[in-house]
């Protein structure tokens, strides 16, 4: 992501981050004191903090003030940190980023139990910020929609693995919809609640917010399935995860009458081993998946400037900047993680 924009919002992120911790600051930890280290642990993640400079940017495009979307950016955050830690009990993972996963260095009910405290505080950044209580309710009824749609999201692909699709009916955009969209929806149309928009302009932010986050997750999928060393398998792949680069292929040998290959593909991708892998990845390469998943990425990046200069109200600065977050975002492709990092842009 471009350093200027974190740099032009380098205080309005600061005070995120102290947003973040007002729940914890509130509870005095007493004999809690492993529970108070995870949690801080947990807190102190920077990550790339997308979903909050996006909060901010939407704040600027509306022409409202990047300070009023501070406490539901951290909100968001705080919801996202909770549900990484969900997110890799329930995929069996090993790392996040650099590090075990929390499930791995203590244990599932320590996991499970540091997500419910830290999807909680979700909640205290509002509690003493300055808005008024029709902006709080109108943003938390955002969080709330998020609260639900991003496991629901979860549950489908979930789902997948447990044999509720075949590869016909996988309902692939809808659960990135969910499952990534819907944080960036969220504070999105959050935005326009506390620049003080009307209800159009709030569906119009939340529409914006899916496609960002959309985006994003293309973005990610390319990045697992084409970014890796000729020697190693895709983690996607080993997981057997069904992602874009999957649909695109399936969907390409369906419309080549070729539905047995497209059956091979899924049937290997729900027991994966290397051979298998290999085995769709030769496939992919021989149908440029790669190439025409870059092709949508910039066209879906594209799309979002054009909505972006529609819907701006706040300068050409404040549209600049969001059509730079849109770039680097597409700009990602390609972008190699840190050693030992887990395969996510999350």
């Amino acid at each position: 992501m471009s350093a200027g924009l974190h740099d032009h919002f380098a205080d309005q992120l600061r005070g995120i981050d102290d947003r973040m911790r007002a729940g914890f600051e509130f509870w005095p930890w007493g004999h809690r004191d492993r529970m108070r280290v995870l949690v801080e642990r947990q807190l102190a993640r920077k990550g790339k903090r997308l979903r909050s400079l996006f909060g901010l940017l939407c704040g600027e495009l509306l022409g409202g003030t990047a300070e009023r979307t501070q406490p539901l950016a951290a909100a968001v955050e705080l919801y996202h940190a909770a549900s990484l830690v969900l997110d890799d009990v329930q995929d069996n993972a090993v790392f996040r980023d650099r590090d075990q996963a929390v499930h791995v260095s203590e244990n599932v009910s320590n996991a499970i139990n540091l997500a419910c405290i830290v999807r909680s505080f979700a909640h205290y950044p509002l509690h003493g910020c300055d808005l008024t209580l029709p902006e709080k309710d109108g943003v938390r009824r955002e969080l709330d929609l998020m609260a639900t749609l991003v496991p629901l999201g979860q549950s489908m692909d979930i789902g997948w693995h447990q044999g509720w699709y075949d590869y016909r009916s996988v309902p692939y955009e809808e659960l990135i919809r969910l499952k990534t969209g819907a944080p960036f929806a969220c504070v999105a149309a959050g935005a326009a609640v506390t620049s003080g928009k009307d209800s159009g302009t709030r569906a119009e932010m939340e529409r914006l917010g899916y496609r960002v986050g959309m985006l994003y997750q293309l973005v990610d999928d390319y990045n697992d399935m084409f970014l890796h060393d000729d020697a190693a398998v895709p983690s996607d792949l080993t997981e057997g995860k069904f992602t874009r680069p999957v649909a695109i292929l399936i969907g390409l040998l369906c419309a080549a009458d070729r539905e047995d290959l497209a059956e091979q593909v899924a049937s290997r991708l729900k027991e994966p081993d290397d051979d298998g892998s290999r085995w769709i990845l030769d496939l992919m390469s021989a149908h440029a998946v790669a190439a025409r998943l870059e092709e949508e990425i910039r066209g879906s990046a594209a799309g979002i400037e054009r909505d972006v200069a529609a819907l701006s109200s706040g300068g050409r600065d404040a549209t600049d900047r969001m059509t730079e977050f849109v770039r680097s975002l597409a700009a990602m492709v390609g972008e190699r993680p840190h050693p030992g990092a887990a395969q996510s842009l999350s």
